[in-house]
């Protein structure tokens, strides 16, 4: 696997393990009701076990790429929820996550 694929399929399959517990955070944050624990924990092990299933299957399919692939697939994870964190951060303190507004 040439490199630069590795890299950005790599960040793609990471930020695609965000989907299902960023939908939730939304939620959560919207401040929707039924958002609960079993889901939330539903929506992590949903993360975890696709993105253990990706990086085993990139790893039985090809050897060369992989480190490049894995970097940049947990780089992707750690940065979505790296700005997550500053937006809950942002709304727990009462500030829009919005410009111009509050």
């Amino acid at each position: 696997m040439d490199s630069q694929v590795a890299i950005v399929s790599g960040a793609l399959f990471g930020l695609l393990g965000c989907v299902a517990p960023a939908a939730l955070f939304e939620r959560a944050l919207r401040g929707n009701s039924g958002v609960s624990l079993a889901t939330g924990i539903a929506a992590v092990g949903v993360s975890f076990f696709s993105l253990t299933v990706v990086l085993l299957v990139v790893y039985t399919a090809t050897n060369a790429g992989f480190l490049e692939f894995g970097c940049a697939l947990v780089a992707a994870f750690l940065l979505f929820w790296g700005i997550e964190a500053i937006r809950a951060w942002r709304v727990a303190n009462g500030r829009s996550s919005h410009r111009g507004e509050g």
